[in-house]
């Protein structure tokens, strides 16, 4: 046991998912709306995942407000500022079990992600532009070299199925409308409104508590004035499933990640459907598989990965409804976010020292694992030489 987690069962583990590949593949989704709501906010539910051959309940719920603006309703985060949430939490998370697997012990650990939100003429975010200058900062306490500290958080950024899918092309596979797919040909091409030089920060700031919980906070800065949306007692819980080492205190990383795109989706979709009652209801999922966020199988995606997304609505034109989901997709931040490549800056300071500043992509991310593996090949040879 360190740092709270029991890792002496990976190799087992390793050695578990090349004999038994359907426990490698956990799928988690999430439904939005779900349950009551202040108004201006939704409120977004967990669903059964299923984590290999199991199924785990996940009776987690997650309230976002409809407006970007900081304040405008309640304690809670905007969409935007959960999607950084749901980076910097996975980051973190796959720190910690890099660190761990080292021997290296965690004094403090804390990562902090921000980003650029566009915002137009009107002060209004631009629809269907992704947010830009993506970049996280973590600081960490350890007793372990720095070296062996920075080389762990490079295998994060190839390795952390969220920041993979910031950094990938991650759009949503499936999505169907009223049980019917959106064709290929429906498929939404995001359309950037106009330039404009006006931008607010969005930031989310994770602190590690204990093997893989966490408390995250969020804050909105606009024209220089930082907001916090979520502070000190409404500070939210990040945890896993105790099937992935956790002690499922909170929603994890992905299902965060799922919900806020489900919310800013829900505020496109019943802004256009004109509110409730009998709005749109949507479920979003994701799957991540061990085999690749280990490396076990180079074929299989490290990140999260098969995004769908089900739209039902009470409008019984189906035309017009498939009209409004493909105008909300093509409007969405987020959606814009995950569908093209984009860079994400990482920094690190260990012990008060700066130890990293890199800028991370697909490629390079590919290339490590691609090194690993020719790596993992090589030392398996003499093995297998040994044992004829």
């Amino acid at each position: 046991m360190r740092n709270g987690l029991n890792i002496t069962g990976v190799s087992e583990m390793v050695h578990e998912l090349r004999e038994r590949p359907e426990e490698a593949v956990a799928d988690f989704s999430v439904e939005c709306p779900a349950g009551p709501a202040a108004e201006g906010a939704v409120t977004a539910a967990t669903r059964t995942a299923r984590i290999g051959t199991l199924r785990a309940a996940r009776p987690f719920t997650l309230t976002h407000r409809l407006s970007w603006l900081p304040g405008a309703v309640g304690p809670y985060p905007s969409p935007h500022e959960s999607a950084l949430a749901a980076l910097a939490s996975c980051a973190l998370i796959t720190q910690v079990n890099g660190v761990s697997a080292r021997g290296v012990t965690i004094g403090s650990l804390q990562v902090t992600a921000r980003a650029e939100l566009a915002l137009d003429a009107s002060g209004c975010p631009v629809p269907g532009r992704p947010l830009e200058n993506l970049r996280w900062h973590c600081d960490l306490e350890s007793d372990g070299p720095a070296d062996v500290v920075a080389s762990v958080v490079r295998l994060v950024t190839a390795f952390s199925p969220n920041h993979r899918a910031f950094t990938d092309s991650c759009p949503f596979d499936l999505v169907t409308v009223n049980g019917k797919p959106l064709a290929s040909a429906d498929a939404p091409t995001s359309t950037p409104g106009a330039e404009t030089d006006a931008a607010a920060t969005v930031e989310a700031t994770v602190v590690w508590e204990y093997g893989s919980e966490a408390a995250y906070t969020t804050a909105t800065a606009v024209h220089g004035v930082r907001r916090a949306s979520l502070a000190g007692p409404t500070a939210r819980t990040v945890d896993q499933t105790k099937q992935m080492l956790g002690i499922d205190k909170g929603p994890n990383s992905q299902e965060i990640l799922l919900a806020a795109v489900c919310a800013e989706l829900f505020a496109e979709l019943s802004g256009a459907m004109g509110g409730p009652p009998g709005g749109p209801v949507l479920r979003a999922g994701g799957r991540i598989d061990h085999r690749g966020m280990m490396n076990v199988l180079r074929t299989v995606p490290s990140r999260v990965h098969d995004f769908s997304l089900e739209v039902s609505t009470p409008d019984a034109a189906p035309a017009r409804t498939k009209d409004l989901v493909r105008a909300a997709l093509s409007r969405s931040v987020l959606v814009a976010t995950l569908a093209r490549p984009r860079t994400v800056e990482v920094e690190l300071r260990h012990n008060g020292t700066p130890a990293l500043n890199c800028v991370t992509d697909t490629a390079g991310a590919e290339a490590m694992r691609d090194e690993l593996t020719r790596r993992a090949a090589a030392a398996a040879q003499p093995a297998a030489a040994d044992a004829t």
